[in-house]
């Protein structure tokens, strides 16, 4: 059994988004898959479903991450859709999960709170190894170069595939359909090459 967590400092940087993409990537590959939504009071990949009705992977809402962890004998692989926000729960996340993902935008808004965040679960004694950054909502490919070089600098991993912000995206989730499967092939090529880098990396 492997547990991937989406953590994140704030919301808006795209990590249900990559949460419900492996999900989606994850049942075709005929995996046993459980998303669990820790987040009760936004319950955004719990709704997400709602509105995709039909799936091959069971999403559900945990009040706690103790509880989802629970699950660990049912399922090959759990996706940890985690809150947008720092807590003792993201401790206990990172300490169980096989890869802890953190999505970031290009800002400096977004990207100081998130080597805040991996420098605070380094410092308690997580293996870096297990923490990689993910780009995401980039406008073009020379800011998604600037954003690597700074991460370069930070020590950190980060996947070499990165997320546009493109209305595309926006659209597919509301019709609750994940950004692997949008209908034009450039956007959906390119969000398959990332999800498939971040199941990849678990190897």
């Amino acid at each position: 059994m492997t547990i991937i967590a989406f953590i994140s400092q704030k919301g808006g940087v795209g990590k249900s988004t990559l949460a419900r993409a492996v999900a989606v990537e994850a049942s075709r590959q005929k995996f046993r898959v459980l998303l669990a939504d820790c987040d009760p009071q936004q319950a955004t990949s719990y709704q997400w479903l709602q509105v995709r009705q039909k799936s091959k992977f069971k999403v559900e809402i945990f009040p706690t991450i103790q509880q989802a962890l629970r699950e660990t004998s049912k399922y090959e692989l759990i996706i940890i859709d985690a809150p947008a926000r720092t807590s003792q729960g993201t401790l206990e996340i990172a300490k169980r999960a096989d890869l802890i993902i953190q999505p970031t935008g290009a800002s400096r808004a977004d990207l100081i709170p998130a080597v805040k965040e991996f420098n605070a679960l380094k410092k308690a004694s997580i293996s870096p190894k297990k923490l990689l950054f993910v780009l995401t909502r980039l406008s073009t490919p020379a800011e998604a170069k600037a954003v690597q070089e700074y991460l370069r600098k930070t020590g950190y991993a980060y996947s070499p595939f990165y997320i546009m912000e493109k209305a595309s995206y926006k659209q597919v989730q509301n019709e609750g359909k994940s950004i692997t499967q949008t209908k034009y092939q450039g956007l959906t090529r390119q969000a398959k090459e990332l999800v498939s880098s971040l199941l990849d990396y678990l190897n």
